[in-house]
């Protein structure tokens, strides 16, 4: 093996504009298909209140 590089991070080279714009063929259509209510597992609740527990509480109470 060789020597590595000098500097790791100088690999980008900015593309040159050629001047030409492309247009978009068609429009992109954009649909909403979630359903009205998210289902939710026990074990998503139990790591939201395990890493943002103080912040909830903080916002809206200690649960009774």
């Amino acid at each position: 093996m060789g020597a590595g590089p000098a500097d790791l991070y100088d690999y980008f080279r900015p593309v040159e504009p050629s001047g030409k714009r492309r247009r978009a063929q068609k429009r992109i259509a954009i649909t909403d298909d979630w359903p009205e209510i998210v289902p939710i597992t026990e074990a998503e609740v139990r790591i939201v209140e395990a890493y943002f527990g103080d912040v909830l509480d903080e916002l809206f109470g200690p649960l009774p």
